[in-house]
């Protein structure tokens, strides 16, 4: 199964380097198959990495930024893996 045959696919298109022929051969590929339905917009913003995320209002605190990841900074990852400095991680947190 592709994208296309599982109506994943409401676009295609090329980046430099693509010809114009291959985005031809693309198009005629993908007609008759049925285009990706966009779902209804949601009344929250939602973002996804691995899982999906909603900002939704019963949300209490939502602390986002690479500053606070183990695999972005080197000293938040100091702070809680090697000196159990959850205050100074705040800290971090908060700036």
């Amino acid at each position: 199964m592709s994208f296309v045959d599982e109506g994943f696919v409401n676009m295609i298109g090329g980046c430099c380097g693509t010809t114009p022929e291959f985005t031809e051969e693309m198009y005629n590929r993908i007609q008759g198959h049925r285009r990706r339905e966009v779902p209804a917009p949601r009344p929250y913003q939602v973002l996804s990495g691995i899982d999906e995320f909603a900002f939704r209002d019963d949300l209490n605190f939502v602390n986002v930024g690479e500053r606070c990841n183990i695999s972005g900074s080197i000293r938040f990852k100091n702070m809680i893996i090697k000196r159990n400095d959850y205050e100074g991680a705040i800290e971090v947190a908060r700036d």
